[in-house]
């Protein structure tokens, strides 16, 4: 049933938009900027996984997944403090994932990602259920390469994040083991 609940969540914030699969927040207290405020990929490879990163403020392509964030605005970010999972705070980026493809693989076009979006971040243990059943009203936003540039750059991670849309804290982490893999 918290499936059932987290997929309408996630559906109805996409559809409040006009059928733009952008991704967007269902409610918040402050103005979302344009996905083309989506920041610039570097050339440079990212840091290597080794967990979540620490408190404090970090990069956004620094980020690894499991990450508590504290103030949230937007997926688009340059920007993200860090905060203890426990404490309160405003979102998770619950996992970082890459597009299928390799570096040869030409840019899809922003429509075929932000269309992609939805299913990779409501994918089964992307998000822990058990946790998130504590919030009624948990809603999953995503950022990806929005342009041609940032994908030749090397740009083909994604990031899932959840948010309540009520703009009240959660207490705890809400990450799931990441993605169950197809049968």
């Amino acid at each position: 049933m918290v499936v059932l609940a987290l997929a309408a969540l996630f559906f109805l914030g996409q559809s409040l938009v006009g059928g733009d699969a952008a991704p967007v927040a269902v409610a918040t207290s402050s103005a979302t900027p344009a996905p083309s405020a989506t920041p610039s990929v570097a050339p440079s490879a990212p840091p290597e996984a080794t967990g979540p990163q620490p408190v404090g403020v970090h990069q956004w392509d620094t980020l690894f997944g499991g990450e508590c964030l504290q103030p949230y605005v937007t997926p688009w970010e340059e920007e993200f403090t860090v905060a203890d999972c426990a404490t309160p705070h405003a979102a998770q980026l619950v996992y970082r994932g890459v597009f299928a493809g390799d570096a040869a693989t030409a840019f899809p076009g922003e429509a075929e990602l932000a269309g992609q979006i939805n299913l990779l971040c409501s994918a089964t243990g992307v998000i822990d259920l058990a946790a998130a059943s504590a919030y009624g009203d948990v809603q999953v936003q995503g950022s990806y390469p929005i342009t041609e540039e940032q994908w030749s750059d090397g740009g083909r991670s994604y990031y899932c994040f959840v948010s309540r849309a009520s703009g009240e804290p959660m207490n705890a982490s809400i990450a799931g083991p990441g993605p169950v893999p197809a049968a």
